[in-house]
């Protein structure tokens, strides 16, 4: 099989998304000589009486001119142009803008037709797996390739235009709110689970004397999370448990914690996995979020909408004019005889 019996498309997908996962299965017992087309096959270490005095160089180059005939594993301009343009633009530009940077593209692109050309050699596309992942992989960039180029067809380039991202932003303001949060220390001591009542009372117990400790100035808040507090993340900050936002608190903690003063010391405060002692910050009244400030979100959103309803539409569209004949009787089949049929490792995933 050569390149040019072979769709480009094919070809590229057998390298990008499935031949190292059939290279696996197949030269699981190659040395990487062979694994680039170098095996006794091609190469004679001992010269037979047929070709004695062969030089293993020269039947080096002669593996080597046939895969370039057969496979055309040489990098062309045309072929490095229509590679570049389907290189997003924001990192295209970099990339031809810096000598050293595009050659790294170059010879990137040149090892993978030198790759393509191994797996050639080694026969890997005339194995029937590498066959059948290289048409599904085709077939999902076709796919995409065909639904991306009728949703573009379909939205405005213009497309949200900013009235549109107002009329959004109006209708849902209620969205665009920052609630009301706190300031927010503590101390945490566990409750563990192999703890009996005993424990759990002098646990209570210290807890008690940490907090009127803190309320007395005798020890500061950040010193005694460090020696007591069994919460690691909050611990290393001084206790510090961020900006939090109000109706995210635990019913048994906000009460206690929105009653204190701000920089104030809560008594103990018991959950069902601890005991807390709270130190309470700044309170940050509930906010409306400007329009200028989500604008950008908005548009991305909008936009993230449309395309999906549109690609829904296309699926139900295709799934009615090209229908595949699948009903749920017919699905359950399949199921169950998969289920008794498939190898036990692919059935289970085992490796």
């Amino acid at each position: 099989m050569t390149l040019s019996s072979v769709p480009r498309l094919f070809l590229f997908t057998v390298v990008t998304i499935g031949a190292l996962f059939i290279y696996s299965e197949i030269t699981n017992a190659l040395s990487i000589r062979e694994l680039l087309g170098l095996d006794e096959a091609t190469i004679e270490k001992v010269p037979s009486p047929e070709n004695k005095g062969a030089d293993p160089a020269k039947k080096t180059q002669t593996v080597a001119k046939e895969v370039n005939e057969n496979i055309s594993t040489r990098l062309e301009y045309e072929e490095l142009q229509k590679i570049i343009a389907l290189v997003d633009e924001k990192q295209r530009t970099p990339i031809l803008a810096d000598e050293e940077a595009f050659r790294k593209f170059v010879r990137n692109e040149a090892d993978n037709k030198s790759v393509l050309s191994a797996a050639f050699v080694n026969k890997i596309d005339q194995n029937e797996k590498t066959l059948f992942l290289a048409r599904r992989g085709a077939e999902n960039v076709l796919r995409e390739i065909y639904l991306n180029q009728l949703i573009a067809s379909k939205v405005p380039a213009d497309f949200p235009a900013e009235q549109q991202i107002k009329d959004y932003y109006d209708q849902n303001k209620d969205k665009f709110v920052l609630e009301e949060r706190v300031h927010v220390w503590q101390i945490f001591l566990p409750i563990k689970e192999d703890m009996d009542t005993k424990a759990v009372e002098l646990l209570k117990k210290q807890a008690e004397s940490i907090s009127i400790d803190l309320q007395k100035g005798k020890i500061e808040f950040g010193k005694a999370t460090q020696q007591y507090s069994g919460h690691e993340n909050s611990r290393v900050n001084g206790g510090y448990m961020g900006l939090v936002k109000v109706s995210d608190l635990r019913p048994e903690v906000q009460g206690p914690l929105m009653a204190l003063a701000e920089g104030t010391i809560s008594k103990p405060v018991i959950t069902d996995n601890g005991i807390h002692i709270f130190k309470r910050g700044t309170i940050v009244p509930k906010q409306d979020v400007a329009l200028s400030q989500v604008h950008d979100q908005i548009k991305k959103l909008l936009n993230t909408q449309i395309r999906n309803q549109l690609r829904k539409s296309i699926y139900d569209q295709a799934r009615t004019t090209y229908p595949a004949g699948i009903d749920d009787k017919k699905i359950e089949e399949w199921r169950l005889k998969l289920r008794t049929n498939m190898p036990a490792t692919a059935a289970t995933g085992a490796n």
